[in-house]
């Protein structure tokens, strides 16, 4: 074990001193807006005084520990951490050398140790003997394990108990019970609560599965693992002769995630509604349900937009929804937090809804339950592992109030197929303070990401959740959309317009329309092609570029500055003898595609001419002409990322804008509108910096002689590889599959070839852009993986 503890030389902050230090930390923060409240949709203004009364207060103001080791990282550490602060409670956080002691998990906490000895969760996370020692060797008095890694682990969970730590959440024998989908359904079906039809026993031979599959379960189906979830290890097939290799698949991806191949079959319903019910149970015989959850917007088995309560379902069905997730969590005496899930039949009216699984751990989703409900789940926790009573034990005295919804923004590329992205969020300024709950506008932001931080391959690509609530469905959703626009991130692709395109979608205004088939009958109205932007866009971006290559970013004052200024500095204006025929025309030419740009006059009252190619058309021969909208842009951008722009003496903008020049001299540009209501509320553009050799040539990176080249879009492990040296494959023929951020991801050949050369094997890690096979095709042109 290597754990080393990350000295501070600062004594740990109160929680009302770390609160006030966050508002000033974030506040200060160059680029953030000042959101008031009229930055969102006002239907609810007094939400925050009238509908969150808190249930969280015991009959005890006694903290239930002294001290809490979270054996987690990012987000849900923070999470925890922050009602340990509000308790009085210290805390413990892990880092892996992939993290570092600077993670913002790790600089929240109290004290924080280096677990493990590489960046993987296998080789630090998921050490859970090394946690326990380390919780020893701090003096934790308790283990919180979060969700994801050991959460769910009853050995784990075992061995913490007998090292007289408790574990916050449900003892092992219920992590095992219903860690367990085949044991869990069982269980539940003694109880009374009805079960998916399926098969779930232990006969785990292929061809075993494929007669059950065909006999008695019928397509489609879905092969979901045993252990585990998160839509991780679930596969579903439409026909017989898919099965077997999609079962091959989901046994693989289970065995990397949690160390368990079995599968079950389960009947797949078309398009159900996908409704959980948070539950809470005490060692006393105490169970109450905090309300259900309706989590069917997904895609790939994910959940992307969360809501609380599920809406539009009459009170009767609602009752028993909740009397069904108590049924279950006290048919294995479930003690802690919990979520019971079900599946709801959209195909007939009769209200039918079946067991799906149980988690044994806090959920993803789970804040959108506590701005509901006015529960800090996370406090309750801590008190049931402590051994006290619930703080509140009569199920009619936990009220329901307004609603709430959760988007998860992920590091990934909608336009790419969804992969995952890695690399250095260099800007990150999200609608609310983040890690401090509810602001007065009902937005929460929970994330364990700063400004500065890289996303690797090593763990999941979620970046946040932004979490709303309002008087009623209609304000909660237009307040989601209102921040996910003034959600402000830079350095790497994310999906906060696939959010935002969903959460605007006709269909999803209608409150109980959607169900898990949602983006299969929509997806094509949702754009997810990276679209060129209007040329006042562009010019906007190539004014900020501008001012930047003339040094001009921070100077407001203009004529004051010019005064101060040598006549020959670039303040001056591109102006020659000659008057405006004499000015210098400069070009700043695009980072993609180099063979066109923009023209631009600086001039002497400081604006800037700026032309903008907005069309091409084919004349007469190949005369090639283009179209050009021209701009007289004239504004600022001070030091804090504020820009305004005067355009043609007429629209007047302000803006947040930032940049970054890289090494090789690409300035990217990201631009934030905060009038959410315009078409038009974000776009980046990226040019070259003309001062800057451009390194390599535009023919760098494309195939030689008759091969074709095919690279991985991600980093990565190779985990398989379908081809050999001489085959000939044809156009969608997978050729190897990659994991990359917990999830395998097929690469495909787009066209018919003979493979030529095999560069990694299975277990190889792999860069973004590693050649990865060579095939012989009739054209010289590069195969994108």
């Amino acid at each position: 074990m290597q754990a080393h503890l990350f000295n501070r030389t600062m004594r740990p902050l109160s929680s009302r001193h770390w609160q006030s230090f966050c508002r000033k930390r974030v506040s200060a923060h160059p680029g953030v807006l000042s959101l008031t409240s009229s930055s969102f949709p006002n239907e609810d203004a007094n939400y925050s005084k009238n509908t969150c009364r808190s249930l969280s207060a015991s009959s005890t103001t006694t903290r239930p520990f002294d001290k809490v080791l979270i054996a987690n990282r990012g987000e849900i550490a923070c999470r925890v951490i922050r009602t340990c602060r509000r308790m009085g409670i210290e805390t413990v956080a892990l880092y892996s050398s992939g993290d570092g002691p600077n993670a913002l998990h790790a600089s929240m906490a109290d004290e924080a140790y280096c677990i493990g000895t590489g960046p993987s969760a296998t080789d630090s996370y998921l050490l859970g003997n090394d946690v326990i020692d380390i919780a020893r060797q701090s003096g934790a008095q308790a283990i919180h394990p979060g969700y994801g890694f050991l959460s769910e682990n009853a050995n784990f969970c075992e061995n913490a108990v007998d090292a007289s730590i408790a574990f916050v959440g449900p003892g092992p024998k219920a992590i095992n019970a219903m860690g367990s989908k085949s044991e869990s359904k069982s269980l539940v079906e003694s109880t009374g609560v009805p079960t998916t039809p399926g098969y779930h026993g232990l006969n785990q031979d292929p061809e075993y599965l494929l007669h059950e599959a065909v006999t008695n379960v019928g397509f489609p189906l879905l092969i979901k693992v045993v252990m585990g979830g998160g839509g991780k290890g679930m596969r579903l097939v439409w026909k017989d002769s898919d099965f077997l290799e999609a079962l091959e698949s989901c046994k693989r991806e289970s065995q990397s995630a949690f160390g368990d191949a079995s599968v079950l079959l389960e009947k797949y319903l078309v398009a159900p509604r996908h409704v959980e019910v948070q539950i809470v149970a005490d060692n006393h015989g105490n169970v109450v349900h905090l309300y259900e959850r309706d989590c069917s917007l997904q895609r790939r088995h994910q959940k992307v937009i969360e809501e609380a309560p599920a809406s539009d379902l009459p009170q009767d069905l609602r009752n028993k929804f909740g009397e069904m997730g108590k049924r279950a969590a006290q048919a294995v005496g479930y003690v802690n937090a919990g979520t019971v899930e079900f599946l709801l039949d959209t195909q007939q009216d009769s209200g039918e809804f079946y067991f799906c699984e149980m988690n044994t751990r806090l959920q993803v989703e789970h804040p959108i339950t506590e701005l509901i409900t006015g529960v800090d789940l996370v406090e309750w926790q801590l008190r049931i592992a402590a051994g006290e009573e619930l703080p509140v034990k009569d199920q009619s005295d936990i009220q329901c109030n307004g609603h709430s919804m959760e988007a998860r923004i992920y590091a990934e590329n909608p336009a790419n197929d969804f992969l995952p992205a890695t690399g250095n969020i260099w800007y990150h300024s999200p609608p609310a303070n983040p890690n401090v709950g509810a602001d007065d506008n009902g937005i929460r932001v929970d994330t364990g990401i700063k400004s500065g931080q890289t996303i690797s391959i090593n763990y999941d690509p979620m970046i946040s959740k932004l979490i709303v609530h309002g008087k009623d469905r209609k304000a909660a959703l237009n307040k989601l959309i209102a921040a996910l626009k003034h959600y402000q991130i830079a350095g790497i692709p994310t999906n906060i317009d696939f959010l935002v395109q969903c959460a605007q979608h006709p269909t999803f205004g209608i409150a109980g329309a959607v169900n898990t088939g949602f983006l299969d009958d929509h997806g094509d109205e949702i754009n997810l092609s990276i679209e060129k932007q209007s040329s006042t866009a562009q010019a906007i971006g190539a004014f900020a570029t501008i001012l930047h290559l003339e040094n001009r970013i921070g100077i407001t004052d203009f004529d004051a500055a010019k005064r101060a200024s040598s006549p020959w500095s670039h303040i001056q204006g591109t102006w020659r003898m000659g008057g405006k025929g004499g000015r210098v025309k400069r070009l700043l030419t695009f980072a993609e595609g180099f063979d066109h740009g923009i023209e631009y006059w600086s001039n002497r009252d400081g604006s800037i001419d700026i032309g903008v190619p907005s069309k091409a058309e084919d004349k007469d021969g190949g005369d090639d002409r283009r179209f050009i909208d021209w701009f007289n842009i004239d504004g600022a951008l001070d030091s804090e990322h504020r820009m305004s722009v005067s355009i043609n003496g007429v629209k007047q903008l302000n803006l947040t804008t930032v940049l970054q020049e890289k090494e090789n001299g690409e300035i990217r540009v990201r631009v934030w509108n905060p009038n959410v209501n315009e078409e038009e509320y974000t776009w980046e553009v990226a040019f070259r910096n003309p001062l800057v050799p451009m390194r390599g040539s535009l023919g760098e990176g494309t195939c030689t002689a008759s091969h074709g080249v095919v690279k991985a879009p991600m980093p990565g492990k190779i985990v398989r590889v379908n081809i050999s040296v001489g085959d000939t494959v044809s156009a969608g023929e997978v050729l190897l599959v990659m994991e990359a951020m917990k999830m395998e991801h097929a690469i495909k050949s787009p066209r018919e070839g003979v493979v030529a050369d095999i560069s990694y094997a299975v277990g190889d890690v792999v860069k973004d852009g590693s050649v990865l096979a060579e095939l012989e095709v009739e054209a010289n042109q590069e195969i994108a993986g």
